[in-house]
């Protein structure tokens, strides 16, 4: 069966109209005499054109933002004499009192890196120094040393495992026993020298890298560690825990202000 002819409007000869090509009330413009005529559509690469740039400002907002910003240091400052500043007290109540007081730290400065170093002897209370005929002493002290690296444009974070491998690793094939310390920083590790009798806690908090590192006193006749430091892990983890609170407190040590450091390495006051 033929149906009828579909009507179409005027003008739309050919063709039939279909609802989505019906001009609505938002797109009809009235002419000088009152006539509303269709309003003139603006091309689709417009609309395109002006997305992208919405979204061009969008993310380099954000690169500049994330990118190319200082990272925050998380309230820790430089330390021009670490050995000021660590107090070790519990090394020192298990190993013996510090050789050379709380002097002897020093350091590197540098607008995107702060470096920091201390070493001590401890000494164990009566402790005597044995010599040999010519006078050279034979024994030896236990003793503690520490770094601080402040990383002032960079993330260490991803790096951190690998620079703890690498830093430890003895040149044999066998890999590096990292022992997980929970509860300290970021991400925290230790290391036995089994040989050497060291221990080294290495941690990771931000922008900070820390290390503590213990060795033992040495038997002049065996050549041997007398001291078993593998079993002071506690100590050194209380130690190295107060260190990092003082590094964070603003309280400097001896002869340096606080304040988390500027360019330049000047500090800066809190």
């Amino acid at each position: 069966m033929i149906s009828e002819p579909e009507m179409v409007p005027e003008g739309h000869f050919g063709a039939a109209e279909l609802p989505e090509q019906r001009p609505s009330s938002d797109d009809v413009v009235a002419d000088g005499d009152g006539t509303a005529a269709p309003r003139p559509s603006r091309p689709g690469w417009l609309w395109a054109l002006g997305g992208a740039l919405v979204a061009s400002a969008v993310w380099a907002a954000g690169l500049y933002a994330y990118g190319f910003g200082d990272p925050g240091l998380g309230g820790y400052r430089t330390s021009k004499d670490l050995c000021a500043d660590a107090e070790l007290k519990g090394l020192t109540a298990v190993l013996g009192e510090r050789v050379g007081g709380d002097s002897g730290g020093w350091g590197s400065e540098h607008e995107s890196l702060h470096e920091s170093w201390c070493y001590t002897d401890l000494r164990p209370p009566g402790h005597v120094v044995e010599t040999d005929e010519d006078g050279s002493e034979l024994t030896s002290f236990p003793h503690a040393s520490l770094s601080y690296t402040l990383h002032m444009k960079t993330d260490p974070g991803p790096e951190f495992e690998g620079w703890v491998v690498a830093r430890s690793a003895t040149g044999d094939d066998e890999p590096v026993p990292l022992r997980r310390v929970d509860g300290l920083g970021e991400r925290a590790f230790i290391v036995d020298e089994e040989v050497g009798g060291t221990s080294t806690l290495h941690v990771l908090d931000g922008q900070a890298v820390l290390t503590l590192s213990v060795s033992s006193d040495w038997d002049a006749e065996t050549g041997g560690p007398l001291t078993d430091v593998s079993e002071l892990e506690p100590i050194m983890v209380e130690d190295m825990t107060a260190l990092m609170a003082k590094l964070k407190s603003g309280e400097a040590g001896e002869g340096e202000e606080g304040g988390e450091a500027g360019e330049g390495g000047e500090a800066q006051e809190s």
